[in-house]
């Protein structure tokens, strides 16, 4: 169940999936909840203790003053020093990315990272991006444009219209998507229709995302300035990340590890919970037998 939280955490609605030992905190991505974590969140309760946030602006979150992608990752950093520090942080797409920003300006928060199909600037040119997807990530990142677009969305589609709409991009096979997982993003969809920030919230943190992505130089400083062991999962049927960017990365930091997930999507914690479940834990216990 979601508890909403004061101030004291950061201003977060957030959930608590239980479990004891090392917090790991979960952040979504761009127009996500920490609904997307709903599949894999007890599973990895088993042997840590696990909680998840709604960005400012997402889920049933309130915005803040902006939608900068410090402004998240200053939340996100409120949020973990509620807790027992320092974490596992693991993040998907701009989750992913506002993870890397807190691992890399603040080390000492941070003991393991996880990364989630993480937003990753482009390398172009990229025969693997799925440009229709692209297309419509584009429109949405353009001021205005991308506003109008988002009602337009809103007027055309039912709130349960649209979650199937969005599964269809993220996953490899939204079939797979466990049901109960599906009720509660249709039923947060019925409910965000109703909030003033439900369209500024995604038109403009895309359009952050934008604008890191043309600075790829500061992109790449910040990766090399991570210090947390780290694993990347991706799913090769991403139809928003290309494999291409995920490899990329991965390049720049060789002692990261990869984790390949065949037939899954962008969030391979939605369509593929038990595998994914596996591959973290497995790599979480191989850093500890590492340690010992």
């Amino acid at each position: 169940m979601t508890n909403s939280v004061d101030r004291a955490l950061a201003g977060l609605n957030w959930r608590d999936y239980g479990g004891s030992g090392q917090t790991m905190v979960l952040v979504h991505g761009l127009g996500g909840s920490l609904i997307n974590w709903d599949a894999v969140g007890p599973r990895l309760a088993k042997d840590r203790r696990v909680v998840a946030a709604d960005l400012p602006g997402f889920g049933f979150s309130p915005p803040r003053d902006n939608y900068d992608l410090k402004t998240h990752a200053a939340a996100v950093v409120e949020f973990i020093d509620e807790f027992e520090t320092p974490v596992a942080l693991m993040g998907n797409s701009m989750g992913g990315l506002i993870c890397e920003m807190v691992a890399s300006e603040h080390p000492d928060l941070v003991e393991s990272l996880i990364l989630v199909s993480p937003a990753t600037p482009p390398r172009l040119p990229d025969t693997r991006l799925h440009w229709p997807t692209v297309t419509r990530l584009f429109i949405e990142a353009i001021p205005g444009v991308g506003y109008a677009f988002g009602h337009a969305i809103k007027a055309r589609y039912t709130p349960e219209q649209i979650v199937h709409l969005g599964l269809e991009a993220i996953t490899h096979d939204p079939s797979r998507v466990p049901p109960h997982v599906v009720e509660s993003l249709v039923d947060m969809a019925e409910q965000r229709v109703h909030l003033p920030w439900a369209v500024p919230s995604l038109n403009q943190t895309a359009f952050e995302i934008a604008m890191m992505y043309r600075r790829p130089r500061d992109f790449v400083r910040m990766i090399r300035r991570i210090r947390a062991r780290t694993l990347v999962v991706h799913g090769l049927g991403d139809r928003i990340v290309s494999p291409t960017a995920i490899e990329w990365l991965c390049s720049l930091r060789r002692d990261w590890d990869l984790a390949q997930m065949e037939d899954t999507g962008h969030t391979p914690q939605l369509d593929a919970p038990v595998r994914f479940t596996t591959i973290v834990d497995e790599w979480l216990e191989g850093g500890d037998d590492r340690d010992s």
